[in-house]
C-alpha cells in the first residue's frame, strides 16, 4: 500500500466532506452549543415546573359533613403551607373527569380509627399532585394527634415516638460523587456523538459518491482499492473523533455545572481533583480511539450499499436505534463489566467507562474492551474491502438488491437471494426466534425447540418463494457423488477434535459463558435417546443447514469471493448460537462445512456433517460411561497440554485427509 496516494485521497475526502454543512454542523455546532443549551434549559425548565407545582393551589372537595370535619383540620394549620383550598361537592365523578376539583376526600370510621380515602385521577398532573399534598398534610395531622394522647397519657413523646436517633455520613469523596454523576451520562452520549460523527461522513463517501458520479471516476485513477477504502475510513474516524472530542469537552463543563449546582444544595465542601480523573481519562480516549475504529467501519459498511444520500439514511436508521438501544446500559444500575460483557459491542465500552468513572480499574477488562473493538473494527473494514471489490454490490441495481420490499410482479425469476434480503431473513429469523420460538419453548417445553427450528427453515423458505429464486440453486437441493460425503464426515470428525480444543480455550478464557454452555446441554436432555436425537441432531442439521448453508452461504458466494463468503456465512453461523464460548469452535465447524458445500454445490454433505457432529454430542450426553471408556479424552473435564495437542494432531490429520477425498472427486454434475 503507497501511503503518499492514501494520504492524498485522504486529504481529497476530507476536503469533499467539509465541504458538507450538515458534518460541520454535526461535527461541531451540536456538541459545543445545543447539546449544553438543551441540557441547561432542561434542568432550569424542570426546576421551574416544580416551583410552580409546589407554590399552585390545589382544590380538594368533600361531602357537606366530610367537608366541616377537614375545615377544622385546616383550621389548625396555615393553610398557605399547603396550598389547598377546600369547596363543597356533591357530585365528585363528574368534577374530577372536568377537572372542576383536584382531589376528592371522604372520611369513615372503622374500628375506632377515621379512615381518610383519596379520591384522584394519576393521569392528572394536578390530580396526582394535590393527592400527594393532601396526603402529607393528613400525615402531619395524624403525627400531631399522636403527640397530644401521648401527652395527656404523662408519656415521654420524643421517647416513644423517635427511641432511635438515626444519622448518615457520605463517605464518598467529591471526585466519587462528581464520577457518579458523569458516569451516568457520559458513556451514552460518547457513544451517540461517535455515532452522529460518522453517519454523514461515511454516507457521504459512500453513497453520496456514488450520486454525485464520481466513484467511477475515482475507480479509474492508479490507486488500488484498499488505498481508497483506507483513505475513507481514515477520514470517517477522523471526523467521529474530533466530533466526540468536542461532545466531551463541552458534556464535562456541562457535569462541572450540574455538579456545583448540586453541590450547593447538599453543602458539598471542596472542590474536585481533576488529577484523580487522569486514568479515567486516558482510557476514555483510548475507547474514543478503539470505539472509533469499530463504529466508522460498520457505518461504512451499511451505507455502501445504499445508491443514493436518501436510501443511506435509510439504512442507517436501524443501525442507529441498535447502537442507541445498547448504550441505555449505562443508565441500569448494577450491570457488571464481566468477561461476557466485555465482548459486546457498544456495551462493553459504555460499561468500562462508567466503570473507570467510578474509580473501579480492571486491567483484564480494558484490555478486552479495547481489543474486541479493534478485532471487530478491523473485521469490518476486511468486508468493506470485499464490498468494494464486488461490482455487483458497488453496481448492481439497488443497494445490496433489496427485493423483499418490491411488488412480487416486478421481480424476476431465477438466481439466488440478495445480500440485503439475506441481512432482513437473518433480522427477521432472530427476531422470530426469541419472541415466537421462546413462547413455544415455554408453551411446549422441550419439544418447543422443534418449533424454533421451523422458524429457521420457514422464513428463508417463504422469502425465496416471494422473491422467486431458483429453490434447487438457492437450497443446494441436488445430489452429490459419494466421495464428497464420505470427505465430508472425515473432516468434520477432525473439526470436531479442533472445536474441543477451541472450546477449551475458550472456556478458560471465559468460565461463566462455559458454565452456561454446559447448563444449556444439560437442558437439551430429552426423554431417551432416540428422542433427544430426533430434536438435537436429525432436525437442526436439516433446518439449519438448508438455512445457513443454503439460503445464506448462496446468496454470499454468488456476491462474493469464495473464501470471503464462507468466512462471513460462519461467523453469522457462530453468532446465532448466541454462546461466546461455543462461538469459535461453531464458526469453525460453519467454515468446514461451508467449505464441503462449496466444492459438492449440495446440501446433503452437510446435514450428515451436521447430525454427526450433534449426534456425538448426544451419545456423550446418554452414554457417558461407553463413551469414556472408549475415548476418555472426549469427556475430561479439564484436558491438559498433552491432550490438547493429541487433539490437534489427530484433528489436523482427519482434516488433511477429508480435504485429498475430496478434491479428488470428479466435478461432473448428478441430477
Amino acid at each position: 500500500m503507497n501511503v503518499k496516494n492514501v494520504k492524498t485521497l485522504y486529504k481529497k475526502e476530507l476536503l469533499d466532506v467539509l465541504r458538507d454543512k450538515k458534518t460541520v454542523i454535526m461535527m461541531v455546532l451540536v456538541p459545543i452549543i445545543l447539546y449544553p443549551l438543551l441540557i441547561i434549559i432542561s434542568l432550569q425548565v424542570m426546576s421551574r415546573i416544580s416551583v410552580s407545582m409546589s407554590e399552585k393551589t390545589y382544590v380538594i372537595a368533600a361531602g357537606s359533613y366530610d367537608n366541616r370535619i377537614l375545615a377544622d383540620i385546616l383550621a389548625r394549620y396555615d393553610l398557605s403551607d399547603y396550598s389547598l383550598k377546600l369547596v363543597e361537592i356533591d357530585n365528585y365523578e363528574e368534577a374530577l373527569a372536568n377537572e372542576e376539583i383536584d382531589a376528592y376526600i371522604t372520611i369513615t370510621n372503622r374500628s375506632g380509627k377515621q379512615n381518610y380515602e383519596i379520591y384522584f385521577i394519576s393521569s392528572v398532573t394536578n390530580s396526582n399532585y394535590a393527592a400527594d399534598k393532601v396526603s402529607d398534610f393528613l400525615e402531619k395531622y395524624s403525627a400531631d394527634i399522636t403527640k397530644e394522647k401521648l401527652a395527656a397519657a404523662g408519656l415521654d413523646e420524643e421517647e416513644i415516638l423517635n427511641p432511635i436517633d438515626i444519622s448518615f455520613n457520605d463517605t464518598a469523596t467529591n471526585e466519587e460523587t462528581a464520577g457518579s454523576l458523569l458516569s451516568s451520562i457520559l458513556p451514552f452520549m460518547l457513544v451517540v456523538s461517535l455515532l452522529m460523527g460518522t453517519m454523514y461522513p461515511a454516507i457521504d463517501t459512500t453513497a453520496g459518491e456514488r450520486e454525485r458520479g464520481t466513484l467511477e471516476t475515482l475507480l479509474t485513477l492508479p490507486v488500488t482499492n484498499g488505498e481508497i477504502i483506507v483513505s475513507k475510513f481514515l477520514v470517517v474516524a477522523t471526523i467521529g473523533i474530533i466530533s466526540s472530542l468536542l461532545n466531551i469537552l463541552s458534556l464535562a463543563g456541562v457535569g462541572v455545572y450540574m455538579y456545583n449546582m448540586t453541590s450547593s444544595y447538599t453543602n458539598t465542601s471542596g472542590g474536585v481533583n481533576i488529577i484523580k480523573f487522569f486514568p479515567a481519562i486516558i482510557v476514555g480516549i483510548l475507547c474514543i480511539f478503539a470505539f472509533a475504529v469499530f463504529i466508522s467501519a460498520i457505518t461504512m459498511c451499511v451505507t455502501a450499499f445504499a445508491k443514493t444520500y436518501k436510501e443511506a439514511n435509510n439504512y442507517i436508521t436501524p443501525l442507529s436505534l441498535v447502537v442507541m438501544f445498547a448504550s441505555f446500559i449505562s443508565f441500569i444500575p448494577n450491570v457488571k463489566l464481566n468477561d461476557k460483557a466485555a465482548l459486546v459491542p457498544v456495551t462493553n465500552i459504555c460499561l468500562l467507562i462508567r466503570d473507570m468513572l467510578a474509580f473501579k480499574y480492571d486491567s483484564r477488562a480494558v484490555l478486552l474492551v479495547l481489543l474486541s473493538n479493534v478485532l471487530y473494527g478491523v473485521l469490518a473494514i476486511w468486508i468493506l474491502g470485499k464490498i468494494y471489490n464486488s461490482e455487483s454490490v458497488l453496481f448492481g441495481e439497488s443497494a445490496a438488491g433489496v427485493q423483499i420490499f418490491e411488488r412480487r410482479k416486478n421481480i424476476r425469476q431465477g438466481g439466488t437471494p440478495e445480500l440485503g434480503d439475506t441481512v432482513i431473513v437473518l433480522a427477521v429469523t432472530m427476531v422470530a426466534m426469541i419472541y415466537i420460538g421462546g413462547a413455544i419453548q415455554l408453551s411446549l417445553g422441550y419439544y418447543g425447540v422443534l418449533g424454533t427450528q421451523l422458524i429457521i427453515l420457514l422464513i428463508p423458505f417463504a422469502a425465496a418463494v416471494y422473491t422467486k429464486k431458483d429453490i434447487k440453486k438457492t437450497f443446494r437441493l441436488k445430489n452429490c457423488e459419494v466421495g464428497y460425503i464420505i470427505g465430508g464426515i472425515v473432516m468434520i470428525l477432525g473439526a470436531v477434535l479442533l472445536g474441543m480444543v477451541l472450546t477449551s480455550v475458550a472456556g478458560a478464557i471465559f468460565p461463566e459463558s462455559a458454565s452456561e454452555a454446559g447448563d444449556l446441554q444439560s437442558s437439551l436432555l430429552g426423554d431417551s435417546f432416540i428422542s433427544t436425537l430426533l430434536v438435537v441432531a436429525v432436525v437442526p442439521a436439516v433446518c439449519e443447514e438448508l438455512m445457513f448453508r443454503g439460503f445464506v452461504f448462496s446468496s454470499f458466494e454468488d456476491k462474493l469471493k469464495p473464501k470471503t463468503a464462507i468466512l462471513i456465512s460462519a461467523a453469522l453461523f457462530g453468532i446465532y448460537h448466541m454462546s461466546i464460548v461455543r462461538f469459535f469452535a461453531t464458526a469453525f465447524l460453519g467454515c468446514v462445512i461451508c467449505y464441503v458445500a462449496h466444492k459438492s454445490k449440495s446440501i446433503i454433505p452437510g446435514m450428515i456433517m451436521h447430525f454427526i457432529n450433534n449426534g456425538l454430542s448426544c451419545l456423550t450426553m446418554y452414554y457417558p460411561n461407553q463413551v469414556g471408556k472408549a475415548f476418555p479424552i472426549l469427556l475430561s473435564e479439564k484436558l491438559s497440554l498433552m491432550d490438547l495437542l493429541i487433539l490437534i494432531v489427530i484433528g489436523i490429520m482427519l482434516m488433511y485427509i477429508g480435504n485429498i477425498v475430496i478434491n479428488a472427486q470428479k466435478d461432473k454434475k448428478i441430477n
